[in-house]
């Protein structure tokens, strides 16, 4: 007898129109509310500085409480971290706090001691090093483990032992810090304690003891980012997005698959959006990897938009394989104006309030540069006063030892006019001799001259603007230089809309300092120069100030005024 024949396969259009129009609408309604979730996401988790979406630093932030900094300068030594680096041995001093980890505890330690010594000190020292620790994480980070009482330990102390009633039992490779704080610290600085006159017994006061940033490894390293999400939210988020996504994306798939597409698309879409989240949530755990987390975090960004871009193939797909030529149609119809919808909302509400944000976060930089170049200004003419006034060192052998308060190498060798500067001869700088490598010593701008380029005025205010931006990056606070150089972007607001040449343009208040120094500098100042200037430190060595009335040495019966000249090897301090 011949086979039967198999019967046909059920597709979505052979549903009846209400339950198409349900299906319909059931997905449409998904896109919306999965679209929600994109601002959602820039609300919980971006840094609010005008990108719609979180990056791949708010990403690694948020989930493996990490960021990436380059570093260099040497890693401040707070207080607190000073008085607890000593040796365990001898009596509490105001230098020397560690042997309240030790025999000095009031406490048990000699008890425990006298059984296992050994045991006992690298606990004790265990401790130590968790106080350490917590001291030189990121400020948000230390409030958060301070409040809950639960501190994660970093990877270099893994395997550390420590006192057993210090551990958190409920998350292994945590500690107890408010405890071991409040035993070895306020137990003494306390109301009513031998030492009450220097409280440390909340955050607070212990806060004035501690750096007010997070510090960063020689070369540069990950450091705390303070907005890692707690563990309680994690489980929360957990928990509520892989049972609401579980079916909401089961119920996609499974309309996809219900498609008259090819197998092999349907068996590859219809379950990848449920994959993708499984394997999304299962790196927010992973992130928390003391060594690869923040690689895990990156991900993140890789399965959430595999979720979006498979969520977005099941609504698409499906709907226009449920219709005929009318349906698809009308689909296209109502596509279109969600796509108008869209551009309205984006242009009017969205594009704006990026805008702002933006505009709120670069005004706050600006602000806080400002603020520091003024109080270094103010803290420099203070200094000056108080020399001038008689206030300061006196004279010795001839000499003030008050600090120098005059113009940097720099700027006096960049003040002037490149019209009438003279250029220099036999290796030795007149006061103002390098502003004419700005001008006329410049290729570009000297072929201008020669060919008497109608562009030339314009190329002149450009180099002019340059110039004003240099000498006010030379005359700012030393940290605001050594930042803006690293940053290749100096801020002025009072040269906000100085002509410069575009190439050197950050915004209307920025340049691009070390592009700027690379190219009018460098190019004589090489690696291999007697004087290069193809780094910061080799810079700072003309940055210094130099020595002005009130500390200049007494003038000696000298020959005849004769011009005034720099040799171009830089003073020592």
């Amino acid at each position: 007898m011949p086979e039967p024949t198999p019967a046909s396969r059920f597709t979505l259009r052979q549903l009846p129109l209400p339950a198409k129009l349900v299906v319909s609408t059931f997905l449409l309604a998904v896109g919306l509310g999965y679209t929600s979730a994109m601002i959602q996401l820039h609300m919980g988790h971006s840094s609010k500085d005008g990108n719609p979406l979180p990056t791949v630093d708010d990403v690694r932030s948020v989930f493996a409480g990490k960021v990436w900094q380059t570093g260099g300068e040497p890693r401040p030594v707070c207080r607190l971290e000073e008085i607890v680096s000593g040796s365990p041995e001898g009596k509490l001093t105001k230098a020397n706090m560690t042997p309240a980890f030790f025999a000095e505890d009031a406490a048990d330690y000699e008890e425990l001691a006298r059984k296992d010594a050994g045991k006992v000190n690298a606990e004790r020292d265990g401790e130590r090093k968790v106080v350490l620790a917590f001291v030189n994480a990121a400020p948000e980070a230390r409030k958060t483990a301070y409040d809950e009482n639960r501190f994660p330990l970093p990877p270099a102390l893994a395997g550390q032992p420590l006192t057993g009633r210090y551990m958190d039992e409920n998350q292994p490779g945590a500690a107890k810090i408010q405890s071991i704080l409040r035993d070895r610290c306020a137990r003494c600085h306390k109301p009513g304690g031998e030492k009450s006159g220097i409280p440390l017994h909340t955050y607070d006061d212990l806060n004035k003891l501690m750096p007010k940033t997070s510090p960063v490894p020689p070369g540069g390293g990950w450091v705390d980012s303070g907005r890692q999400i707690t563990l309680g939210a994690l489980t929360q988020s957990t928990h509520a997005h892989l049972l609401s996504f579980a079916v909401l994306f089961s119920l996609t798939g499974f309309i996809f698959a219900c498609t008259s597409y090819p197998t092999i698309v349907r068996v590859v879409v219809g379950p990848l959006v449920l994959i993708a989240q499984v394997a999304d949530i299962s790196c927010w755990w992973l992130a928390r990897l003391p060594e690869s987390g923040p690689y895990f975090a990156m991900c993140i960004l890789g399965t959430g938009g595999v979720v979006g871009l498979g969520l977005g193939a099941h609504i698409v797909l499906s709907l226009f394989n449920m219709y005929g030529w009318k349906g698809k149609a009308v689909l296209t119809v109502l596509f279109l104006f969600a796509g108008g919808g869209a551009a309205l909302a984006w242009s009017n509400v969205i594009d704006p309030y990026l805008k702002d944000e933006k505009a709120k976060v670069l005004k706050a930089k600006e602000e806080k540069e400002e603020a520091d170049r003024k109080a270094a200004d103010e803290k420099g003419k203070k200094a000056a006063a108080k020399a001038e006034n008689g206030k300061g060192p006196v004279e010795k052998n001839g000499k003030s030892d008050a600090p120098l308060t005059g113009p940097s190498r720099l700027e006096i060798l960049f003040t002037g006019s490149w019209k009438t500067a003279p250029w220099p001869e036999d290796g030795k700088i007149p006061d103002g001799g390098m502003v004419r490598a700005f001008f006329d010593k410049e290729g570009d701008f000297k072929a201008a001259v020669k060919k008497k380029d109608p562009d030339l005025p314009t190329m002149t205010a450009e180099r002019e603007g340059e110039l004003a931006f240099f000498l006010a990056w030379i005359k700012s606070a030393a940290e605001v230089r050594k930042k803006a150089y690293d940053d290749d972007k100096f801020v002025s607001l009072d040269l906000r809309g100085k002509p410069l040449t575009a190439e050197f343009k950050a915004d209307d208040t920025a340049l691009k300092i070390r592009s700027l120094i690379e190219l009018r500098c460098q190019t004589c100042h090489k690696a291999d120069d007697k004087i290069p200037f193809t780094s910061y430190d080799e810079l700072a060595k003309f940055l210094r100030p130099t020595a002005t009335a009130a500390n200049a040495p007494a003038p000696a019966k000298a020959d005849p005024v004769a011009p005034k000249v720099e040799t171009i090897p830089p003073a020592t301090d």
